[in-house]
């Protein structure tokens, strides 16, 4: 399985409406970016990174109440896989 991190994204549009892949909408924050590569993957959608030079100056969403609800949600779409 691939991951990227979510802190940048980047895709072709048309790709992403030909493979009718799109966030899902359940996944509120954490999560979100690891279903995103788990759909680009299951259509077979090439993933990979290049040299980018990024700041990510915020410190995000810490709490353990949200990460669990994102985890359970991703489980219960994925399983423990």
């Amino acid at each position: 399985m691939k991951l990227l991190d979510g802190v940048l994204l980047a895709a072709r549009s048309d790709v992403l409406i030909d493979n009718e892949l799109r966030f899902d909408s359940q996944f509120l924050f954490h999560f979100y970016d690891m279903d995103f590569c788990r759909q680009a993957e299951l259509r077979q959608l090439r993933m990979g990174t290049c040299a980018v030079s990024v700041v990510h100056a915020s410190a995000g969403r810490l709490g353990p109440e949200a990460w669990r609800s994102g985890y359970e949600k991703y489980l219960a779409k994925y399983g423990d896989t």
